[in-house]
């Protein structure tokens, strides 16, 4: 059996590179989001939502639901 501080170290190397990994996954999901929320508030504004900002897309989508429901 190996040393228990070099296994200790080759344990913690590992665990970087996974962590690694599911940070470039994370990172690329925050990304692929903030492309696809970009697309479909370019989209809302073409269709005339001009007041439509980001912080109130939820808001303004229970609302635009509401409407729906009551029609």
């Amino acid at each position: 059996m190996s040393n228990p501080i070099e296994a200790v170290k080759h344990f913690c190397l590992i665990q970087l590179e996974i962590i690694k990994g599911r940070e470039y996954k994370l990172r690329k999901e925050i990304e692929d989001c903030k492309i696809q929320s970009e697309f479909l508030l370019s989209i809302l504004k073409e269709v005339g939502e001009d007041t439509l900002e980001e912080p109130h897309t939820i808001e303004a989508m229970i609302k635009t639901r509401r409407n729906w429901k009551d029609d």
